[in-house]
């Protein structure tokens, strides 16, 4: 899926003449997470975000993430199955975005509606802790009634009464923070308006290589007064606490229930965001360090493994990682691969980065391994190479050093040679023709 708005295949989402609907040509279906676990004989439940089908898709589609259908009440009752979901808890947008549409929205709207008025102004009348930016607020949700900690509700609700029997179970949480807009809780913010904060790389954004820095020069902060900048790091470091506590909780679940040591918890996330690196702020399509590496944390109990690693994985080792770990059987033709047995035999993992955002230009693909990160960009022929192991902010490009000249050429062959192998698009096809 290389772009937002383009639905995961599944057939029963698909409108064209049903005689179709057998062809592999025309929607092949990729196997989920869920799907290889209920699969398996696991029952499967998510809460919180999933973006597997489109927002703003046509209603004729009949996606359940369709922010119309929520608007107008069609979905209210809908609780899956959903990609092998068994039972699903949808949460839509960002920020005070969940407050208008989703199964949260409801429950907020239904239980405390007075919390749920104040939503409906709170950006627009709540003060702006930086002032070129509209998207950096305080919350007018407290704390226990946020989607942080009603997703963390969820979850225990679910073991305490939802689950299939006794089935081993598969529960997806996705938080829709950290994200913009910043906004969060004010009752949280409060513990972090004096905090000292991790200083930018490169927050002039003079260390951008100038033909990159044509095409992001739109998105840079650099005019925004270095105190404001900070602001913005002491909201997100409050988001990122509602998101601790809310994972404390499940994880304190698992211990009460006495399943802690009988599960697999993994935390990890999409993408990351610049958080004022490189004089910008949220996210673009190109793959700096601290946009592409986050977090991977797992607690597999009985696995063996050391205690932190820096080994490089990406998002698509996970679904074969996690089906090593229980023992299921994952799909055939996955581009991923079991990283603790990576890890076991001591064996360097280079991953790959591909973005694209529609204009030939801002295409790249990249290649990370465990010290470097080289981007290319196949329209324009452009390269950079930063050392992130020893330039972590990546502030100093290399690709112009001749002494870096053999490393890019055999990590391109590398790139190019992976690509080719991984380019099997399997979504974007919704009729015959």
């Amino acid at each position: 899926m290389w772009s937002n708005g383009i639905p995961l295949n599944r057939r029963e989402y698909l409108t064209f003449n049903k005689k179709y609907a057998g062809s592999r040509k025309i929607a092949t279906e990729p196997t989920t997470l869920a799907d290889m676990f209920a699969a398996a004989g696991y029952d499967t439940a998510s809460f919180g975000k999933l973006h597997l089908t489109c927002n703003l898709s046509p209603t004729e589609l009949g996606h359940p993430e369709n922010w119309q259908f929520w608007q107008e009440g069609a979905f209210d009752d809908w609780h899956g199955p959903y990609y092998g979901f068994r039972h699903v808890e949808i949460t839509c947008s960002h920020g005070e975005e969940p407050c208008k549409m989703g199964h949260y929205a409801n429950w907020l709207k239904a239980e405390h509606p007075d919390v749920w008025k104040q939503t409906k102004i709170a950006g627009a009348k709540r003060p702006m802790a930086v002032d070129a930016l509209n998207d950096v607020y305080p919350s007018a949700i407290p704390h226990e009634l946020h989607h942080s900690a009603w997703l963390a509700d969820k979850f225990c609700d679910y073991l305490d009464s939802g689950r299939d029997g006794d089935k081993p179970f598969f529960a997806f949480l996705g938080f829709p923070d950290p994200h913009s807009p910043v906004s969060p809780c004010e009752d949280l913010l409060e513990q972090f308006l004096g905090c000292e904060v991790q200083q930018a790389a490169d927050p002039s954004g003079e260390g951008i290589p100038r033909w990159l820095n044509e095409m992001i020069k739109d998105k840079s902060i650099a005019h925004v007064p270095p105190e404001q900048r900070e602001q913005i790091l002491r909201y997100t470091y409050a988001m990122v606490y509602s998101i601790d506590l809310a994972v404390g909780r499940v994880l304190d679940k698992l211990e009460q229930a006495g399943l802690a040591e009988d599960t697999i918890v993994v935390f990890t996330s999409d993408h990351g965001d610049y958080l004022c690196d490189h004089a910008m702020f949220r996210k673009s399509m190109i793959a700096w360090d601290c946009l592409v590496h986050v977090p991977f944390v797992l607690r597999a109990p009985g696995a063996g493994l050391p205690a932190r690693v820096d080994t490089p994985m990406s998002n698509v080792d996970v679904m074969p990682t996690l089906a090593a770990l229980a023992g299921v059987e994952a799909p055939e033709g996955l581009h991923g691969v079991d990283i603790t047995q990576e890890i076991r035999d001591g064996r360097e993992h280079v991953d790959l980065v591909h973005a694209a955002a529609g204009s030939p230009e801002s295409v790249n693909w990249t290649l990370y391994d465990q010290t470097h990160r080289m981007t290319y960009f196949p329209a324009t022929g452009q390269t950079v190479l930063y050392d992130h192991a020893a330039d972590p902010g990546e502030c100093r490009d290399l690709s112009q050093d001749a002494s870096h000249a053999e490393r890019i050429e055999a990590m391109k062959r590398e790139l190019n040679d992976r690509t080719a192998r991984c380019t099997n698009p399997i979504v974007g096809c919704v009729s015959p023709w």
